[in-house]
């Protein structure tokens, strides 16, 4: 018996409850086998007004040319929009596919990645780099041939997966930052409008897009111009530019409200953070910053409500000045850090002892009140961090993102100054970050920099490559040496002398360090010297180490300590696939990256698990 048809309205309003997500593609899944049903579904599965908050909640970064363009050629089919975005998505994944599985031309495909694609991708890429985590597999007493694939049921490679996926975000989002203010610099972008993205763009470096903040400070303008109306005071442009009094009635409100979100002076001791001075940071988990921070959200937010306002580059503590378009009304001046006791400042009696303070003449005053170009805070900023990370050294937890802060301050500097040795320590700095060179240093820097810088970048570009393909051709065969190591990539062991946990990501048959470190280490005092194999390790929350196979004692790991090096040793992912026990043994699966490297690892440590050969101690992260 035929099924009885529904009427066309009643399926288009079972359509319009299916869930729209950013992370899974379930609804527009469904709605495209519905519309191959038959012509009535298919008709009703693709209504525009359906597939619309599929794509406005899968689709929240672009590239804003590229997404106009679209809009022109397709208008408001949502459906064709979204199945326009999804070709371009499976692009980027194809190339992540690349990136995870060869060792070479990873930083080509990002290179493409980034040009070709850019902030099209970014929603992509970022649900990649959310794939689930795989649990640890727990194997029965029955042996395999170690061949299998351990996570079946998670993303395939789900650990090097994320680990690729972020990086990709990162380099587009660096290689972008670079260029905005590159723009800066050749006089293209240094308005007042682009305060807000180039302090922006340091948080890029974190992979953290400028449009992420800008929704952020959206949302805080709008909280207080409903503050500022429930507190009686107008929001009428033509209203509190009319006088100083009403002009510093609001500048002044502006700054309670900031005061009542938390946005407030930090405490000495952790004056010196370096994550007080990043825009994703301190508009969130660290609002207690420094006073630059403080004045770029006060600004962002004044020019939000049509108030002019502008950062003062003031010697020892950023300022702000709030103006009137009536030339009649006086300048506002304010220090955002010290509002709750003295938010205005006299020129008259105020800022002269401060330029005492810092050593300068109080005569003549104009020049210190001026509002800031873009270049100058930009700088200021970056210079804070450099500062900062100078007198107070991060957690043992915080030294990957104290690289990554380095970095964005150091690309300010090499930008801004053209100074020969900053652009050398950028670039060394470029090479802890592996799809980052040729879209950085290729593609991003070389049309801000003058004549010289490019020829270093070029000789970086060739050297990259070269260690690049260099890498990508070693492969070490245990089967080959006389007297093969005793352990694998893959093993979790505890130092037989510092009792620290480590996690062997490299080998190598005997030290290959060099005559200096051998030295300094005293590797020849040891039982068995330089002539035993070393082993390339991860330990205290990323750091690496280069231990001697006798201080190498093997350890069970709970799923705790697994979960633990996940989340504190950013590269984990890139080397490892997960965690296999068996009773009292486990082991990390290698990462593709890894078993090329080391083809017959996996084989030994598939071995061992399933038939022991070393002693296990048991060890439970606590």
């Amino acid at each position: 018996m035929p099924v009885q048809q529904l009427p066309f309205d009643v399926y288009v309003h079972i359509f319009k409850q299916i869930p729209a997500s950013a992370f899974s593609d379930d609804g527009p899944k469904t709605l495209i086998a519905c519309s191959e049903t038959n012509t009535t579904l298919q008709a009703a599965a693709s209504l525009p007004s359906v597939w619309e908050p599929h794509y406005l909640a899968k689709y929240t970064i672009c590239d804003p040319a590229r997404e106009k363009l679209r809009r022109e050629i397709f208008g408001n089919d949502w459906k064709a929009l979204f199945l326009c975005h999804l070709r371009i998505d499976r692009q980027a994944i194809g190339a992540l596919d690349l990136i995870i599985s060869e060792r070479s031309g990873r930083a080509e495909l990002a290179r493409q990645v980034a040009l070709i694609m850019s902030y099209d991708v970014w929603n992509a890429l970022e649900a990649e780099a959310r794939c689930a985590l795989p649990e640890p597999l727990e194997l029965d007493g029955q042996d395999d041939d170690g061949d299998m694939e351990p996570f079946s049921g998670t993303h395939r490679h789900a650990l090097p997966r994320r680990y690729w996926a972020q990086s990709l975000l990162g380099t587009m989002s660096r290689s972008h930052a670079i260029k905005v203010w590159g723009d800066i610099k050749l006089g293209q972008g240094d308005q007042p409008e682009s305060l807000e993205l180039a302090i922006a763009c340091l948080s890029s470096f974190f992979a953290y897009p400028p449009v992420e903040i800008t929704r952020q400070l959206e949302a805080l303008a709008q909280e207080c111009r409903a503050y500022l109306i429930c507190n009686g005071i107008s929001v009428d442009p033509d209203e509190f530019n009319q006088s100083k009094e009403q002009l510093e009635r609001i500048s002044v409100a502006i700054c309670g409200f900031m005061w009542e979100k938390g946005f407030k002076p930090v405490e000495h001791a952790h004056f010196y953070s370096f994550n007080i001075r990043f825009p994703h940071w301190f508009l969130s988990t660290h609002k207690k910053t420094i006073p630059i921070s403080l004045v770029y959200i006060y600004v962002c937010i004044a020019r939000r409500l049509n108030i002019s306002a502008a950062p003062i580059d003031f010697p020892l503590r950023v300022l702000a000045v709030v103006s009137s378009p009536d030339p009649k009304v006086p300048k506002i001046f304010l220090d955002v850090y010290t509002s709750q006791t003295q938010p205005l400042l006299s020129p008259q009696t105020d800022i002269p002892p401060r330029l005492i303070a810092a050593g300068l003449p109080p005569e003549p005053i104009a020049e210190h009140i001026q509002p800031a170009s873009t270049e100058s805070m930009v700088l200021r900023a970056a210079r804070n961090v450099l500062w900062s990370s100078s007198h107070q050294p991060p957690p043992v937890s915080a030294v990957h993102d104290l690289h990554v802060a380095l970095y964005s301050a150091l690309a300010v500097n090499a930008i801004f100054t053209d100074d020969e040795q900053v652009l050398v320590a950028f670039i060394r700095h470029v090479s802890q970050f592996p799809l980052d060179p040729l879209v950085v240093l290729q593609d991003a820097l070389p049309p801000i920099l003058g004549q010289p810088s490019r020829a270093q970048l070029v000789r970086s570009c060739d050297e990259f490559r070269r260690v690049e393909q260099e890498e990508a051709e070693s492969v070490i065969f245990r089967s080959s040496l006389m007297t093969p190591p005793k352990y694998f990539v893959g093993l979790v062991f505890q130092h037989a002398k510092y009792d620290y946990i480590g996690y062997v990501f490299g080998w190598d048959p005997k030290c290959d360090a060099s005559t200096e470190w051998i030295a300094s280490m005293a590797v020849d005092s040891l039982a068995r010297g330089r002539k035993q194999p070393f082993y390339h390790v991860f330990a205290d929350a990323g750091s690496t180490k280069y231990v001697a196979e006798e201080n190498i004692v093997p350890v069970a790991v709970s799923r705790d300590t697994y979960l633990r090096l996940l989340e504190e040793v950013p590269d984990a992912g890139r080397y490892f696939e997960g965690l296999v026990r068996r009773g009292d043994r486990a082991r990390l699966v290698p990462s593709p990256e890894l078993l090329a490297k080391y083809p017959q690892d996996n084989a030994v440590a598939h071995e061992w698990i399933m038939d022991g050969g070393v002693h296990v101690m048991m060890y439970t992260c606590h």
